[in-house]
């Protein structure tokens, strides 16, 4: 996660403070998302978010109140450290929901298919056990 040493100021006490993608990363480990999903969830290529996150570039404003809202933290805390402890929550609505719906269905139906092919291989196997 990238840090850096801040001089005092007004706008800081001279602590060592997390970047914007310092914060965007330490959320989205601590919900649990990989890269690529929130990529996906935010629509935008896992590389551009991989850039936010080594502050190598930073989202629109758009972009980072959609990532506040999937990661369940203040778009406010991304920008100024502020409004929220950063501690995430795993999303549970809106678009990630469906998503985890869809993904749930995917495995429900992919378990159902391993079980069709293992009988079949059952099957097979007896065949062969025969000749």
């Amino acid at each position: 996660m990238p840090v850096k040493k801040l001089s005092s100021n007004i706008l800081s006490d001279g602590i060592i403070d997390s970047t914007l993608g310092g914060r965007i990363f330490k959320c989205r480990e601590q919900a649990g998302i990989s890269l690529t999903m929130l990529a996906h969830l935010v629509g935008v290529n896992p590389s551009t978010l991989a850039s936010w996150e080594n502050d190598s570039s930073e989202p629109r404003v758009n972009k980072l109140v959609s990532m506040a809202g999937i990661l369940g933290v203040s778009p406010t805390y991304f920008i100024a450290e502020e409004g929220h402890s950063g501690n995430a929550e795993k999303p549970s609505r809106g678009r990630t929901g469906k998503l985890i719906s869809n993904l749930k269905s995917e495995i429900s139906e992919i378990n159902e298919q391993q079980k069709m092919l293992a009988k079949r291989l059952k099957k097979i196997n007896l065949l062969i056990q025969k000749l």
